[in-house]
């Protein structure tokens, strides 16, 4: 049994397209490639007369085997089958989508024309064992602990089938963390040995921190008051689409939304945390805050997510840790 000292515990970005494992070790996230050497993974599983596809080999036979091939399926994981969004993504992906007692469920051609149905959380599992294995291979352990991200905007059904998920993955222990949260902590700006040591100084008082995600078609603001390591969600506005990145008066519809419903004045905001946009969505960020906060950008936007997330299971695997939803 792995002790205090050795406990691991991933973080994983488990995306709409790509997903993303972390750990951290030796004093920082060590971003962990898959077995092409790429840091993030298609989100993608296939099946074949003879074999099951994950990641890379799913994504790159798609063409010639595209309604065996399933992809999207965070869309439909927790969801209903009457949801607009499982409606809508029915009429674009190839693969089949059926109602079974009120849920969608993927039917797909094994082999032999023999025919199979998985759930959303099923093929997620199938994602998720991938990026366990990754990381197990990259340290050369058993990895029975994770820290996962979900989208803010997830029901408490999609955060449950989430961590069903998980279970099936043949995780143990799994801790939840919301995307806006694990982005506050990749550019850190929680200071989290509070929990660990019991400490803070005055650089630890409330910060109101805006998070602005645009990576992967979507377009989510979040509002976050954070003191002492601990989060408070303020407002939240979304809006999907990925025109939303070249569309001025939809971007700064949600961003003012978001800032009404939060309460605070322009000038009550600390920090801005911008992830995937473009020059111009920056410039509009800019002047919509007069230019006295200067948006933080630096960050890889295919592994924020990750990277706030495997700081959290540093935490954890430490002994102490907060809420583990934020």
């Amino acid at each position: 049994m792995a002790t205090e000292e050795d406990k691991s515990i991933i973080g994983i970005d488990l995306g709409t397209s790509f997903s993303c494992v972390g750990v951290y070790t030796n004093g920082h996230v060590e971003i962990i490639p898959n077995e092409q050497g790429n840091r993030t993974t298609p989100s993608w599983v296939a099946f074949t007369d003879s074999d099951r596809l994950i990641g890379e080999a799913a994504k790159n036979q798609a063409s010639l085997n595209a309604k065996r091939t399933i992809f999207h399926v965070k869309k439909l994981i927790g969801s209903k089958f009457e949801d607009k969004e499982v409606q809508r993504l029915m009429k674009v992906v190839p693969y089949k989508i059926v109602n079974i007692d009120g849920k969608p469920y993927i039917q797909v051609e094994i082999k032999d024309g023999e025919t199979e149905v998985f759930s959303p959380e099923e093929i997620t599992a199938m994602i998720l064992t991938k990026m366990k294995e990754t990381a197990e291979a990259f340290l050369g352990k058993r990895i029975t602990e994770a820290v996962v991200s979900v989208p803010i905007s997830f029901s408490d059904e999609q955060r449950q089938a989430t961590m069903d998920a998980c279970l099936i993955a043949g995780f143990k222990d799994v801790s939840l963390i919301l995307e806006p949260a694990a982005l506050v902590r990749a550019y850190g700006l929680v200071r989290e040995y509070v929990f660990v040591y019991g400490q803070h100084n005055k650089d630890d008082e409330e910060k109101n921190i805006v998070v602005i995600d645009l990576v992967d078609g979507k377009c989510d603001v979040t509002i976050l008051g954070v003191e002492y390591g601990l989060f408070d969600h303020l407002a939240m506005a979304d809006l999907g689409g990925k025109e939303l990145n070249n569309d001025n008066d939809l971007f700064m519809g949600v961003m003012k939304k978001a800032m009404k419903d939060s309460g605070l004045e322009k000038h009550q905001i600390d920090e801005i945390i911008l992830v995937g946009a473009s020059t111009k969505v920056e410039q509009l960020v800019r002047d919509y805050f007069n230019g006295k906060v200067e948006p933080k950008t630096s960050v890889n936007p295919d592994e924020t997510i990750t990277t706030g997330a495997a700081i959290l299971g540093d935490v954890l695997a430490r002994g102490a840790g907060p809420d583990p939803m934020c």
